[in-house]
């Protein structure tokens, strides 16, 4: 079984479809050409790719990717950590093509703010496909900045400036700055427009697909440092449990509060309104009950 290029992108191939393409073969060949038309694929891309989605796409590295003067790179992950790995995933595709030293690379969760940060709907194993070539394009713009910013501090043609591995070098004359050296210089400068940017080759990358990356927060998750959404909590903060139908698609026809209302702690029961169905993303009915405390 050979790998996907990184480059592969599927959007949408149906089940019937895609058992088609294994009957004709006799066997699954992950990567071969699907031979779908150059404009069935566009479109594909234009409905379901993720420019398509709400708020669409953000690929400024303003926006995504910070260097302090000591040379910590902090990545922005903008979709929600589920246990799928994104927060790993996304900061090494931009450390990637930052040809950035991955021990020193940080993550920060984003707020949700779907203005600043592009969709940030975390479901359908889209984050990946929707975000890798954004992402790469984060990474590629820092690098092209800070090789930039080091020629104007050598006053040397950008062509003899290269990053690598933390650094930019001056190959004529050996000379290296630091990532954290040029950092505020780099960041002054203009982000570079998409067709200038230098796209790593496959053969290039240096943690894309590559073994013995460890996930950037396994440790906290392992000794129990991570923070998880029941671990948030605010002054005031009320707790709710959802009794539903079930029936997928069930209505609640009646309920009496009355025995729910005497627990110490309850606040208030009341019935969630059924969507039609398909309900997709809408909540399904139900009735809740909300309380002081998770035990009420």
């Amino acid at each position: 079984m050979s790998r996907l290029p990184a480059d592969f992108v599927l959007n949408n191939l149906s089940r019937r479809g895609f058992l088609q393409g294994v009957g004709a073969t006799g066997a699954l060949v992950i990567a071969a050409s699907w031979g779908l038309p150059e404009a069935f694929a566009a479109d594909a891309v234009k409905k379901y790719g993720g420019a398509a989605m709400p708020h669409g796409l953000i690929d400024d590295p303003k926006v995504y990717v910070s260097i302090a003067t000591d040379g910590t790179v902090t990545v922005i992950c903008n979709r929600s950590e589920m246990g799928q790995g994104v927060r790993t995933s996304l900061s090494l595709v931009v450390a990637d093509e930052l040809d950035a030293d991955w021990a020193h690379v940080r993550v920060q969760q984003a707020p949700g703010d779907e203005v600043r940060y592009g969709n940030q709907d975390t479901d359908g194993s889209r984050s990946m496909r929707h975000w890798f070539e954004p992402m790469r394009r984060c990474g590629a713009s820092v690098r092209a900045m800070l090789e930039q910013a080091a020629a104007d501090q050598w006053k040397v043609p950008l062509g003899e400036c290269r990053a690598q591995l933390h650094k930019v070098i001056h190959q004529p004359s050996g000379r290296a700055l630091g990532y954290g050296e040029l950092a505020a210089a780099a960041g002054a400068l203009a982000v570079p427009a998409r067709d200038t940017l230098r796209l790593k080759q496959p053969s290039e990358f240096r943690y894309i697909g590559k073994e013995g990356v460890k996930a950037i927060d396994g440790a906290d998750i392992v000794n129990g440092r991570a923070v998880y959404g029941a671990d948030v909590h605010f002054d005031g903060m009320l707790y709710a449990t959802i009794a539903r139908p079930k029936v997928y698609g069930g209505k609640v026809k009646s309920f009496d509060a009355s025995a729910a209302l005497k627990v110490p702690g309850v606040i208030k029961v009341l019935e969630i309104e059924s969507r039609p169905l398909p309900s997709e993303f809408q909540p399904l009915g139900g009735v809740a009950v909300v309380a002081s405390n998770t035990w009420a």
